[in-house]
């Protein structure tokens, strides 16, 4: 304690020209009005700054709420599209909102908490699971197109099966002209996937689109899959091997949307009785 009174006692000169200067500005500032104009532009200038930096700390901070809300929000503006509805035909005529008929589709937004794209077998995992209502093969979506296919579930988690898996096939269509086919990846790029069952006496070009096709039981028809990047005809053979370059880029991948199907089971239970035999 003695020795830090002596180091201040040391210092008592510096502290009296520090309080020496203050109280000379102070009386500058009040005593002269272009000073005190100047030192209350600066004194301003300086806060707003100060106060800008604070709030930019403040935004940043925010981020995980302000991503979670817009989700959330993408997801809720998703279920109201008509074509996500049940459209009665007895109300179609009807002007009024029953006209829409009931959401067939359920958005619920998650965010990716891990993803592999280097495997011959890719999956993801998301932040949400049995708690929020998720159940194995209900479609993931993502903010450019497809994603995968809900695998496992746990109460707070979800695995899925990414479209870069040698297990994914998706019913597809050229959108111009609204042919089927199925979406499967060869394992090679992570961006490009196969279109295949595409007769060779279909036009196809260059930069055609492909989406979902109204034959998919979990994907709601018309959802981006991605853009025709390369068409190749094998020699003996009746359809293309089409290139397709994928909407979604798996490495920039955060948040997605997984979509149910409401009508799903129903639909499932029916065609387990058909036999192809």
């Amino acid at each position: 304690m003695r020795a830090i009174l002596r180091f201040l006692f040391g210092l008592r000169l510096i502290f009296l020209f520090i309080a020496l200067e203050t109280l000379a500005i102070v009386l500058i500032v009040r005593q002269n009005a272009y000073h005190r104009a100047s030192f209350f532009n600066s004194s301003n200038a300086f806060a707003g700054k100060l106060y800008t930096q604070v709030a930019d700390v403040r935004y940043f901070l925010s981020l995980k709420s302000i991503n979670d809300s817009l989700a959330a929000e993408n997801s809720r503006l998703l279920a109201q599209l008509p074509q996500n509805r049940e459209i009665e035909t007895a109300t179609w005529l009807i002007n009024d909102s029953s006209a829409l008929g009931s959401p067939r589709y359920t958005y619920t937004s998650a965010k990716v908490v891990n993803n592999t794209i280097g495997y011959r077998n890719n999956y993801i995992t998301l932040n949400k699971g049995i708690n929020a209502g998720i159940e194995p093969r209900m479609a993931v979506i993502g903010p450019n197109g497809i994603v995968g296919i809900v695998k496992d579930v746990s109460a707070n988690f979800s695995t899925v099966i990414s479209v870069l898996n040698k297990n994914a096939r998706i019913s597809a269509k050229l959108l111009k002209s609204e042919t089927t086919g199925t979406i499967v990846w060869e394992g090679s790029n992570y961006r490009v996937a196969k279109l295949i069952e595409i007769p060779i006496h279909i036009e196809v070009a260059i930069g055609d689109t492909v989406a979902t096709s109204q034959y998919s039981n979990i994907f709601p028809e018309n959802i981006f899959i991605g853009s025709v990047k390369d068409i190749q005809k094998t020699e003996g053979s009746s359809t293309y091997q089409i290139d397709v370059l994928l909407g979604t880029d798996y490495q920039r991948l955060s948040f997605v949307n997984i979509v149910g199907n409401k009508m799903q089971a129903e639909r499932d239970s029916l065609e387990r009785q058909l036999s192809y035999d």
